[in-house]
């Protein structure tokens, strides 16, 4: 890939995900999901898009109440009458199913996503699909990501302030486990190639699992010049590399990355990187 290769910056988060006129967004991964879906959810609304944003495990309530009105449903039925009348009085609305514990909302299963998606209530639909406990890298549990089948955009969410501190439970989620798919011992630094292979274990399963969904990573965090720098070239290495090492046979229609944003959502600032070109800022 060409390194050298320079682009126009993109001016908002939807723009540098080359997202379409109605899409299914699912967001993994580390720590910025939550930022990134509610950067989204204002930036498709303020666009004319009606916006439904949801998680397919637990959330915040105030996190979900930030991006409009919450709608909540024991049923799909009361679920959809309830977005409806909704999405009458405002571009963006949040949907869960019921209140939790500590603050938080439970949210929907895969499968209701997808019927509220085949009922053509939103152009968009953005769900945060899994959780991380704040942390800027992890690994997927045996039971995540919850995506719904129907997602046509997956956005795998990291932070590039994990490269250079130690990859432990302070700073990773999930980290025994991560360190153990790798083969390096718990503690290690992050280093840059680390980092590349750990996201790569995340898109290797995500590809397995969702092969039809368009995939594309989001690394956050790159707040000044010298952190843009070392997002590229993680970026770079990324759409390189990132399918190299697995045995099993990607689906024939994709593979890999579709694209990288480097990103810092704190100051609104999206590089694009895709295979076909370089760093983009």
């Amino acid at each position: 890939m060409a390194g050298a290769a320079k682009a126009v910056a993109q001016p908002t988060l939807a723009g540098a995900l080359a997202l379409g006129r109605r899409e299914l967004v699912a967001l993994v991964g580390g720590g910025g999901k939550t930022s990134a879906l509610c950067l989204l959810a204002e930036e498709l609304a303020a666009a004319g898009g009606r916006v439904v944003a949801t998680t397919s495990t637990v959330m915040l309530l105030r996190e979900l109440r930030a991006v409009g009105r919450l709608v909540m449903g024991a049923d799909d039925a009361e679920l959809v009458t309830g977005l409806s009348e909704a999405l009458k009085k405002g571009r963006a609305v949040g949907a869960a199913r019921a209140p939790g514990a500590d603050g938080k909302v439970i949210g929907l299963p895969p499968a209701t996503i997808d019927r509220l998606w085949a009922n053509d209530l939103a152009d968009y639909v953005l769900v945060e699909a899994d959780g991380s406990r704040g942390m800027p890298l992890k690994t997927f549990g045996l039971h995540e990501p919850q995506v719904p089948g129907a997602t046509s955009t997956i956005i795998v969410v990291a932070g590039l302030d994990a490269i250079g501190r130690p990859l432990s439970a302070r700073h990773v989620h999930r980290a025994d486990a991560l360190a153990a798919a790798l083969g390096v011992p718990l503690g290690v630094a992050v280093t840059p190639r680390l980092f590349v292979r750990a996201l790569g274990e995340q898109v290797r399963r995500l590809r397995r699992g969702w092969p039809a969904s368009r995939l594309v990573a989001l690394l956050n965090k790159a707040d000044d010049r010298d952190e843009e720098a070392l997002g590229c070239q993680v970026a770079r290495e990324m759409l390189a590399s990132v399918h190299d090492a697995d045995p099993v046979p990607l689906a024939p229609d994709r593979e890999g990355l579709d694209a990288v944003i480097v990103a810092s959502l704190r100051r609104g600032r999206f590089a694009r990187v895709s295979a076909a070109g370089g760093c983009s800022r």
